[in-house]
Formats: structure tokens, C-alpha cells, sequence
């Protein structure tokens, strides 16, 4: 398949639509995931990949061989599946806008969790991105891909706060300074988090949210 200019949002949906009326078990976050899996820990097995996707075997097989049909990966029989080169340039831009998402419920506090699991992603320069969206659209994505509730926090001055009230900050919450710290998040950053009794689903809303409302890049 040829190198066609178009976004990363345009191509994660392509690789998850329905075919001869069937739709896939997996969701554009399912890909993103497993593009950052095997950016980091490449070659991987089948079934070991399948695990950490949290997929069967068979909806992952299929997976592989869609992301095989858009060259973003490659498979050796021996060592397992592994990125081409432009599913490492994906991965690279995707980590140059979003370069951290990992799971936070620990850091978070009581004052400031909304639901047991957390999963949270910096946005760098996000907070002219998500103003220019609205806060409140940002939150309504989240929340429909499946999240019980989302939160989103600025960085400004090295501080972090809840917008628009810049008097929610890290003086009134330190869990907020905690955050930023663990997240290495920098001024005009934001901090995207995903809430949800169940930890799969906080990463999957968080993951489908953000490459609806970043990744339209080519």
C-alpha cells in the first residue's frame, strides 16, 4: 500500500472500519496502543501482545494484519511482530504531540478522584489547543468514548490548575504539583485525565478521545 498524505486520525479509523458488514472488536485506540507497545518493547508475540491489548488471540491476529495492510508493522515468524520504519515516524509524531500517557490513579488524591482508575496524557502546548476546542468539549469527548468523567488541567508559570479558575491549583491541591512532576509536563502543557471503575476502559476512552481531538496531523 502506497504513502498516502493523510492524518493519523484518518488512518486508525480506516484500520478499525467495518468490513463486508463486521466490525471489528478492537477500537482506534486498540492500534495507538499497540504501535506505542511495540515502539518501546518490539519484537512481540502474538499472544503476548494479544494479552497486553486486552484481546483475544483471533481480534488481534486481525488487527496485525490490518496494521500489516497500512505498513505500520511487520511480522517474522520467529521473533514476533515489529514496526516498519513508517510505523516508527507514526509513533514518533503521535509521542511529539501526547509524550506521556500512562496510568495516574496512585498520584491522584481522594480531593481529586472521580473514579478508582485513572489514565492521564500530556498535550504539549495544549493549553491553546483544548482553549481554541473548549474545556468543556474536551471533557464531553472523553466522557463519550466511555469514560465515567474526565478532568483536564493547564500548565502556566510552572504551576498546574484546573481551568478556568486559576484559585484551583496546586496550593489548594498538591496531588496537582504531584502530577505535574510525575508527568514531566511543562508550561502551555495540558494534562488530560480519563476516570473510570475499570482501568481498561479509563485508557481506552483517553486513547480514542485524543486521536479524535489531536491526531488529525498528517
Amino acid at each position: 500500500m502506497g504513502c498516502i498524505l493523510v492524518t493519523i486520525k484518518t488512518l486508525l479509523h480506516e484500520i478499525v472500519a467495518s468490513r463486508k458488514g463486521i466490525k471489528p472488536a478492537f477500537e482506534p485506540a486498540h492500534v495507538i496502543k499497540a504501535l506505542l507497545i511495540l515502539y518501546e518493547r518490539e519484537p512481540i508475540g502474538r499472544n503476548t501482545l494479544s494479552k497486553m491489548l486486552g484481546l483475544r488471540v483471533t481480534s488481534t491476529r486481525t488487527l496485525i494484519r490490518r496494521m500489516k495492510e497500512y505498513e505500520f508493522l511487520l511480522v517474522d515468524v520467529v521473533g514476533g511482530c515489529y514496526l516498519t520504519e513508517r510505523g516508527k515516524k507514526i509513533v514518533e509524531k503521535i509521542l511529539s504531540i501526547m509524550p506521556k500517557i500512562v496510568e495516574v490513579t496512585r498520584i491522584l488524591g481522594e480531593d481529586i478522584r472521580l473514579a478508582k482508575c485513572a489514565w492521564a496524557c500530556v498535550v504539549r502546548q495544549g493549553v491553546v489547543l483544548i482553549q481554541n476546542i473548549g474545556v468543556v468539549n474536551v471533557r464531553d469527548k472523553i466522557i463519550a468514548h466511555g469514560s465515567k468523567a474526565a478532568l483536564i488541567i493547564f500548565i502556566s508559570n510552572g504551576h498546574a490548575y484546573l481551568p478556568p479558575e486559576r484559585l484551583f491549583n496546586e496550593t489548594r491541591y498538591s496531588n496537582l504539583k504531584s502530577l505535574r512532576e510525575f508527568l514531566a509536563a511543562e508550561n502551555g502543557d495540558a494534562i488530560i485525565i480519563s476516570f473510570s471503575e475499570d482501568p481498561a476502559r479509563a485508557e481506552i476512552a483517553l486513547l480514542n478521545a485524543v486521536i479524535d481531538l489531536f491526531l488529525d496531523v498528517e
